[in-house]
């Protein structure tokens, strides 16, 4: 019966974080809705949450630990998080699973250490990956609006270097970040180009990378820089603005797709609750097992599924 109780406490977390999940869908839409709006503060009063340079503790443990537990990640410039989060982090995550698992699984000691050796490392990762998938919206999403600073900067007769230095203090995260970047390494003597290609490579977004081959191309072969750029400026808000049309247009197929996933676990862990003897037999008898191993692999393909197509659709 504790073994059932368990299962049933696990499957209602389970559920609730999906429905927890469904509801920040819409919180999401208001943060972004907030963004915008902060857009017209003034720059005084925006937090500075990146700075340009990095500490010894900086760059001595945290930037290596981000690089472990976000092995394999393609990009991990918009990571922040350091070892006095994640550290921890993995520690609770293991600490948690292990008695779990060690009950569910018969005692299965090496089974028990598996598992909560998995959870000390995804749970970390898991939460790196998030904070750099933020860090690309945002910067998709102030981008634009720098690229139009950058062109009334060039007509006014600025030339381009501090035009990139002045977008480094006048725009917010994480723009600022990598528009200093590249000034700090022309004022070292990098060449310009060089700077914006690295600076590309660092980022991996399309758009900036589009910034970077019009901006190289011009820098290069001379022209109206400010009219290739406003063109520019207009294609990325346009691809941006498909995104959202897209997103807008699937956001109650995910928001079911959280909700109908959620109720399964929920039912299956309040019946563990309330009448633990009707479900035991999915638990002890052979072909129970057999059941719930159909049903989950089921409704974790469906789930999948539904989530490819979305981001299939929100990627253009």
């Amino acid at each position: 019966m504790l073994t059932l109780q368990i299962i049933g406490i696990l499957a209602t977390l389970t559920g609730g974080a999906m429905l927890i999940a469904a509801g920040a869908i819409n919180r999401r839409t208001r943060q972004e809705l907030e963004q915008h709006v902060n857009l017209v503060a003034p720059p005084a009063t925006r937090k500075a949450t990146w700075g340009a340079t990095r500490s010894s503790l900086e760059m001595k443990i945290n930037v290596p630990l981000r690089r472990m537990f976000a092995v394999g990640a393609a990009y991990i410039w918009g990571m922040r998080s350091g070892a006095l989060m994640l550290l921890p982090l993995a520690c609770v995550s293991a600490a948690i699973v292990w008695p779990l698992a060690f009950q569910m699984l018969g005692n299965s000691t090496w089974l028990a250490a598996l598992l909560s050796a998995a959870a000390f490392f995804f749970v970390p990762r898991f939460v790196l990956l998030r904070e750099q998938k933020r860090a690309e919206r945002q910067f998709i999403e102030h981008f634009p609006a720098g690229i139009d600073m950058m062109i009334r900067m060039l007509r006014a007769g600025l030339p381009i270097s501090s035009t990139v230095r002045a977008i480094q203090t006048e725009t917010p995260p994480p723009i600022n970040l990598v528009f200093g970047s590249i000034a700090d390494q022309v004022a070292l003597g990098i060449p310009f180009d060089k700077a914006l290609t690295v600076a590309s490579e660092q980022i991996g977004l399309p758009d900036f990378r589009f910034f970077a081959v019009a901006l190289n191309l011009q820098y290069a072969t001379g022209g109206n820089l400010a009219a290739t750029l406003e063109i520019l400026s207009d294609l990325l808000r346009r691809r941006r603005a498909v995104r959202l049309k897209a997103a807008a247009a699937t956001a109650e197929v995910r928001v079911s797709a959280y909700v109908l996933g959620a109720i399964p676990f929920v039912t299956i862990g309040a019946l563990l609750f309330m009448t633990p003897g009707y479900v035991a037999p999915l638990f002890y008898d052979q072909r129970g097992k057999y059941i719930l191993a159909a049903a989950g692999a089921l409704l974790l393909l469906a789930f999948l599924s539904m989530r490819q197509m979305m981001r299939k659709v929100t990627a253009a």
